[in-house]
């Protein structure tokens, strides 16, 4: 007896569904998928990637050497006395290191570079946060804090080796910025040094 090997019409059906409908909800609705759809997004939209291990910059890096590296980063700057430094330069971006992201701003005293900020979505938060110990954790070096988080008042910071990383800890209230900071050093000691001027007593 010949086997009927034909498949059943109501099979072929959900069978044909499943291709049409399954990469449809695995781009919608799951975490990978909605992330791989925001970068195909901002790539169709010509935002340029920043492809960085902020964890490694230094202070002796110049706005020279980051144009040079980054040249596809239309940098918009602008002099001025700020948090970090007396000149601030900001691009947009579509994404930071695989992760969908919306701007960097680099903060420098002259050409020096002082501190960065990485801004970005805050569905996004979490992956920055794994990205962030995975690079620490990688680095291997005895100045970082081999990826154990401080925290307190709602702030995690790492050691790097020139300064911190610093981002929210836990999830992000609607008021908080989504961001990650750099700050170097240099930037440490000046806001220590202001701190110290603002609480100094009169004379």
């Amino acid at each position: 007896m010949r086997n009927d090997l034909k498949l059943p019409p109501l099979y072929k059906t959900l069978l044909m569904l499943a291709l049409v409908f399954g990469p449809f909800y695995w781009l919608a609705f799951t975490e990978d998928g909605q992330r791989r759809t925001d970068l195909a997004l901002m790539f169709l939209l010509g935002k340029p990637e920043l492809n960085a291990a902020v964890d490694a910059f230094t202070s002796a890096l110049s706005e020279a050497q980051i144009r040079e590296t980054f040249p596809k980063l239309a940098f918009q700057c602008a002099d001025g006395t700020n948090p970090f430094g007396d000149r601030l330069c900001a691009a947009e971006i579509g994404a930071f290191n695989g992760i969908p992201a919306s701007s960097v701003t680099l903060f420098l005293v002259d050409e020096g570079l002082r501190a960065v900020k990485v801004s970005y979505r805050r569905i996004y938060h979490p992956w920055i946060r794994e990205w962030v110990e995975g690079r620490v954790v990688e680095s291997g070096d005895p100045a970082a804090s081999n990826g154990i988080a401080e925290t307190g008042d709602g702030v995690a910071t790492w050691a790097v080796p020139d300064g911190l990383l610093i981002m929210r800890d836990g999830e992000l209230a609607r008021e908080d910025d989504p961001a990650l900071f750099w700050l170097s050093r240099a930037a440490l000691a000046r806001q220590a040094a202001a701190r110290a001027a603002d609480q100094a007593p009169f004379n």
